[in-house]
């Protein structure tokens, strides 16, 4: 992290604009310092390289591929080079799933559940695929066996709203994100999630004060005023209703002053 930070800092030092990442987190001189200091008070000891990581790292590799093709392409070359490449493997699979081969998706993800028939990795990329390929019985089956091993595991919550809504069961995927909510009650995925369930069953005073959540969350204040507006209008007479929302809009009025305040 320091490392990355003093990077970032050479790079646009004579900027006359840094990037809007530098202008909330400045890369200061104490910043550094103070990085470098907990690094080195790290227990030593861990993993690198692990086989989780470098599954990981291949799954965020194809968020930033022009097309799934290529992503493909790399991970066959690789696969090729050596078949016993787990990693390519599931690289290959979840392009393979993007690109709607869901046989040849089937076919390499098989033999990575049959050696770990609990990752939970590899799992959830079999739940996608069951769910783009509409097989939704079987999807529901792996995610409740799933829940049972790993009730908190959150892309596993994530994905059973997902397949909550494609059987057009809101009022279940309602409470599933409630429940989520719990547990992240500052993550935007969620509310942004929170949102577009509400707008499904119909609940558009709930939908705008999600969406202002989620505004709020990523720093667009005026948004997120802007949607309490919308929900307050929708309140009409109900007095305790628009009395929250209107104590919740102050709320975030006064957060944005003083962020304003702290980037001035």
């Amino acid at each position: 992290m320091p490392t990355m930070f003093e990077r970032l800092g050479r790079q646009y030092r004579f900027d006359a604009k840094p990037p809007e990442f530098l202008l909330t987190h400045p890369v200061t001189e104490s910043r550094i310092a103070d990085t470098r200091n907990r690094a080195e008070q790290a227990k030593p000891g861990g993993k690198e390289d692990s086989l989780r990581y470098q599954l990981i790292r291949a799954r965020v590799q194809l968020q930033y591929e022009d097309t799934s093709g290529l992503a493909a392409k790399r991970f066959q070359a690789q696969l090729d080079e050596n078949p016993k490449n787990d990693v390519a493997r599931y690289g290959l699979a979840i392009a393979q799933i993007k690109a709607s081969q869901f046989k040849q998706a089937r076919d390499n993800l098989a033999p990575l559940l049959a050696k770990a028939p609990n990752d939970i990795t590899y799992n959830l990329a079999q739940i996608q695929l069951d769910i783009d390929n509409n097989r939704l019985p079987d999807a529901q089956q792996r995610t409740d066996r799933l829940l049972t091993q790993y009730p908190g595991n959150y892309p596993l919550n994530q994905i059973r709203v997902d397949l909550l809504l494609k059987q057009n069961r809101t009022a279940d995927a309602e409470k599933a994100l409630d429940a989520l909510l719990k547990s992240r009650p500052d993550d935007p995925d969620v509310w942004y999630q929170v949102a577009e369930t509400r707008g499904l069953s119909g609940n558009i005073i709930g939908l705008h004060q999600a969406r202002a959540e989620y505004f709020a969350l990523v720093g667009d204040f005026q948004q997120a005023i802007q949607q309490l507006d919308f929900a307050k209008r929708r309140a009409g007479n109900n007095f305790p209703l628009s009395s929250r929302i209107d104590a919740r809009q102050r709320e975030l009025i006064e957060q944005e002053r003083l962020v304003k305040g702290m980037m001035s």
